[in-house]
């Protein structure tokens, strides 16, 4: 395998991760020398001044006498000369009464300098400054001569700092030959690192392209026993394994696409130049053409779906599998397409053509979405009453003792109440469910449905009084008799009825009508309530859908009621329909198909 290992990206990022880290590493261990030299190195002037400083006092205690300032003077030029060393003694006023490089008369009062002050308060004073006299940075120990502890003159002694700069000079230098040769050394030595963990992984990355390009011969060489050996290894392992597993893709690939070929569902078939060579009657549907009639025409002649076009011309291109979805409108209705695109080939494995299998999943998008509400909402709808519960319990708990009956009274009120809606909730669950998995019953027995309405009017005419509503029952002098399950009858319109008062304004009214018409049963619930909005109309009979969730929950609703009623009436092989505008009230219809009842008849 060949491969330039001097173009390799992740070599020069490592590299330059070595060279940022000896660079910093450079700086801080200068900086740091650097600092820790300027103050070892003052601290050494420091303590030779103080040396200096004590000799320079006994010196003066010994001749501080007008009649000697001007040998005193003469001492100090010579003793500062020979010690390179600026000396002066200044008297308890601040003037300068000897000094070893100026005329003591020509030098102003030195009693406001910082190391002179210092010197009275404590043992010495030092200060470092630029000095105007010499013109250049100084450090200054100033030290009080005292006899029989009467102070009597400062003896100050100075030095120029351009010895430390000198030193750090010096030292910098030292340091910064140091480092670079480290630094050649590392670098030198980071490189051949880099070299040997990075060429065994240019090596897997020149494999694992051969292995996207389809080539599964390559292998690695490596004799390393490390982690990156290990992994050579297993590189190794898999190009095997991934060879025979595409060969076996390949061998069911083809038996899938003798299996499309004879599916039930939508297939097309196309040639090299896009004619239809084969089409069901299933696909024919789908584009709303004839199978005769399309035979032999392009594909883009019978139908103006570009998605199809594109997925046939990309499976005859590619000479692979493709899939896609795409959508086709019929009016209002929208159906969802899979589409599953393959190449058809010739014994010399040339592309002769295409094949694309049809499959409608509407109906399976739509129970998924279905299901998912359904889950969310059953969960929302549970929640609410339970977190309810548990914090009035939890309010009483800890509160027990202390809280007055009547609060503890109206907690356990509103309790009751949540559980009432948890048990409502919880029941219309379970009639749900039963109806669903319950298309139809095998058990039928004869039911008067004038009855069954009567039932309904009766068991919640208390409720409709409470409200003052007006409710009309009509229905015909003949009894009206269909073979069904009188529970679940019962329910569907005592639901709609109970709609229909939580509904209606106080003061409203109500209808519930029975009546027959084109050999079917029609039970009818007109109320004069709030009504539906048009965009609601088609959702309301979905679980837990709610035209106004806050009024629905005031009114203890589960948001199930009509999802019920719809399963009952589908199961009994009847429709439902609803008329409302808002503001003008809403009328269910329920359309059952009638039966003919034998007089003993209990059951078919």
């Amino acid at each position: 395998m060949k491969t330039n290992f001097f173009k390799s990206p992740l070599l020069w990022k490592i590299y330059s991760i070595f060279v940022i880290i000896i660079l910093c590493s450079a700086v801080i261990v200068g900086g740091l020398t650097g600092a820790l030299i300027k103050r070892k190195t003052l601290e050494e002037v420091q303590e030779n001044l103080q040396v200096r400083a004590t000799l320079l006092c006994e010196l003066a205690a010994q001749q501080l006498s007008p009649d000697n300032y001007i040998q005193l003077q003469q001492e100090i030029r010579e003793l500062g000369q020979k010690t390179a060393t600026r000396l002066t003694i200044i008297d308890p006023t601040g003037k300068v009464l000897a000094d070893s490089e100026n005329n003591p008369a020509e030098m102003d009062n030195h009693s406001n300098r910082p190391e002179v002050k210092a010197a009275l308060l404590y043992a010495y004073g030092v200060s470092t400054r630029f000095s105007d006299t010499v013109k250049t940075q100084m450090m200054y120990l100033a030290q009080a001569v005292r006899l029989h502890q009467r102070l009597k003159a400062y003896a100050r002694v100075s030095l120029p700092l351009t010895v430390i700069d000198q030193r750090i000079a010096e030292s910098r230098m030292i340091i910064m030959l140091a480092i670079a040769v480290v630094a050649l050394l590392t670098l030198l030595f980071a490189f051949f690192l880099a070299q040997h963990f990075i060429r065994p992984l240019l090596y897997m990355t020149s494999m694992a392209e051969a292995m996207a390009a389809g080539d599964f011969s390559r292998r690695l060489h490596l004799k390393r026993q490390d982690e990156i050996g290990h992994l050579a290894k297993t590189f190794n392992l898999m190009a095997e394994k991934s060879q025979q597993r595409i060969a076996t893709i390949n061998l069911d690939r083809s038996k899938l696409n003798a299996i499309f070929a004879a599916m039930s569902e939508g297939v097309i078939a196309v040639d090299r130049e896009e004619k239809v060579i084969h089409i069901n009657v299933a696909a024919a549907s789908l584009l709303g053409t004839e199978p005769g009639r399309s035979l032999g025409k392009p594909i883009w002649e019978i139908t103006r779906l570009q998605e199809l076009n594109r997925i046939l011309a990309d499976a005859s291109r590619a000479a692979d599998e493709v899939k896609r979805s795409m959508k086709i409108s019929f009016g209002l209705r929208e159906r969802i397409i899979e589409m599953h695109a393959v190449p058809l080939k010739d014994s010399a494995n040339r592309v002769v053509g295409a094949m694309v299998v049809l499959l409608d999943v509407s109906e399976l998008r739509h129970l998924e979405t279905v299901r998912r509400d359904f889950v969310t909402n059953a969960s929302h709808e549970l929640k609410t009453p339970i977190t309810a519960i548990r914090a009035l319990v939890e309010t009483l708990i800890e509160d027990f003792g202390r809280m007055p009956a009547e609060i503890q009274l109206s907690f356990l009120k509103k309790i009751n109440n949540q559980s009432l809606r948890l048990t409502a909730l919880i029941i219309d669950l379970m009639a749900l469910s039963r109806f669903e998995l319950q298309d139809d019953w095998s058990v039928k027995v004869p039911v008067n449905l004038g009855r069954t309405i009567e039932n309904s009017y009766l068991s919640l005419l208390p409720m409709a009084e409470e409200k003052n509503l007006q409710i009309e029952i009509s229905r015909p002098q003949t009894e009206i008799e269909i073979l069904s399950d009188e529970e679940s009858l019962d329910q569907a319109v005592t639901n709609l009825l109970d709609n229909a008062i939580k509904y209606t304004p106080d003061g409203g009214h109500i209808w519930l009508r029975l009546r027959e018409a084109n050999g079917e049963a029609v039970i009818e619930v007109e109320d004069t309530g709030i009504g539906i909005e048009p965009d609601d109309k088609a959702r309301i009979f979905e679980r837990f859908y709610r035209v106004d969730k806050a009024r629905s929950r005031e009114l203890g609703g589960t948001g199930l009621g009509l999802a019920i009623v719809r399963h009952i009436v589908l199961a009994h092989k009847g429709r439902i329909e609803v008329d409302s505008l808002p503001g003008s009230g809403s009328t269910f219809r329920i359309y059952l198909p009638m039966t003919k009842v034998k007089p003993d008849s209990a059951e078919i």
